[in-house]
């Protein structure tokens, strides 16, 4: 459905702008003027984009957000009322815009869920998805306040690791700026002190200097180079299919990281399948939403296997159990849960598990990772200081002798 930018004035001759959702300009006229507003401008936007607003939401304003939300309407407030409420108490100037829009367009027809999509930089394709399920089965308070502990374990996870990953990554840069420097003047200036000397040099010398000159003479290039791999890497998926779906199946297989990145990839998927389930969305559409918030390409080919079997009547555990990236244990619940009719509690009792899991494991990889980063350092800095000092002890061995 179309999605306008408007700019409207009040009985009160005050101007309001936003986003609004309608089928064309005179349904969002007519729709505006039953809310007690008069349109002055409309242009068409396309879905998710905003025009010169900043907003800064946290996902602890989320949940709050969410939490709030679901309070009000658990005690008979209507969602266009409670927004208005929650409207009053947000400080976020950007976000109360937001929610004033989401407001809005629920008094003007719209549903909650396509409210909220028309802005996908504060409402992810997971959190909308959640929310229509709450609707189609009547359950949004509790769809809500599972939104909100979601978010709010989430954020927990994501503390955990910045905090984990603040000193060997600070450790992490030090090492590079330092490699980076030593090849690039110290070890060519050791270079010319060597030349002038006229020995025979170690082999790690030689290795040392040569390296020391390359980074000495094209050190732009390696810096270009670095910057381009970067780029290729944050932009590239977005442009080639085949590369997004090549990287996801690299962050499965990458030693140490892999099997963190599987768990959260699965602990996503049986999260978010039990409460579609749980809400009483049917399996085949269940399916389908999961499949768009998995965040890995290799999970949501599985899931399209898994719908495809389905529609055909069979087990979703039969597809699946083609696919390496389900573990054993996931499996194992998804079939007990097929056979007991109970999938959506297996589900979550699985989900549950990998979340107490992971941060256990993401501890311990940046435990291993802090003491491998600081012996690599060591190493680095041992090669250098052997390759400078193992030529000057055989000249001075010579004038001994």
């Amino acid at each position: 459905m179309p999605q306008y930018v408007y700019r409207a004035v009040d009985k009160n001759s005050r101007i309001s702008s936003g986003v609004l959702i309608a089928e064309s300009e005179t349904v969002l006229e007519r729709r505006m003027a039953a809310l007690g507003l008069w349109l002055v401008e409309a242009k068409p936007q396309a879905i998710g984009k905003r025009a010169n607003l900043k907003v800064n939401v946290t996902r602890r304003d989320l949940v709050d957000f969410f939490n709030g939300l679901a309070t009000l309407v658990d005690a008979g407030v209507d969602i266009a009322e409670s927004l208005n409420v929650l409207v009053n108490e947000t400080v976020d100037a950007g976000f109360k815009q937001v929610l004033d829009d989401v407001r809005l367009n629920i008094q003007s027809g719209v549903s909650f869920f396509d409210a909220m999509s028309a802005h996908p930089e504060i409402f992810t394709a997971e959190i909308c998805n959640l929310v229509r399920a709450g609707e189609h089965s009547g359950e949004l308070v509790a769809a809500c306040f599972d939104i909100s502990a979601h978010l709010e374990w989430l954020d927990q996870l994501m503390g955990d690791v910045k905090q984990a990953t603040m000193y060997p990554a600070m450790i992490a840069t030090a090492v590079m700026g330092l490699v980076f420097l030593m090849f690039s003047f110290v070890v060519p200036q050791f270079s010319v002190i060597f030349d002038s000397l006229n020995i025979e040099l170690p082999a790690i010398t030689r290795v040392v200097v040569t390296i020391g000159a390359f980074c000495n003479s094209y050190w732009w290039a390696i810096l270009l180079a670095i910057g381009g791999l970067f780029a290729a890497l944050k932009f590239g998926p977005a442009y080639s299919p085949a590369m997004a779906y090549t990287m996801d199946v690299m962050k499965l297989r990458m030693p140490v990281f892999g099997p963190v990145n599987q768990l959260l990839v699965l602990s996503r998927f049986a999260h978010n399948m039990a409460l579609m389930l749980k809400a009483g969305v049917p399996i085949i559409e269940a399916i389908s939403l999961v499949s768009g918030v998995v965040a890995n390409r290799v999970m949501q080919a599985a899931l399209d296997s898994a719908q495809q079997a389905v529609t055909d009547g069979r087990r979703m555990s039969e597809a699946l159990s083609d696919h390496d990236i389900v573990s054993p244990i996931v499996m194992r619940m998804i079939v007990v849960g097929e056979e007991t009719g109970k999938l959506d509690s297996c589900l979550q009792k699985v989900s549950t598990r990998m979340d107490d899991e992971i941060p256990r494991r993401i501890k311990r990889l940046f435990g291993i990772l802090e003491p491998m980063i600081i012996l690599t350092l060591l190493g680095i800095v041992g090669m250098v200081a052997a390759a400078i000092f193992l030529p000057l002890f055989s000249l001075m061995s010579g004038i001994r002798g």
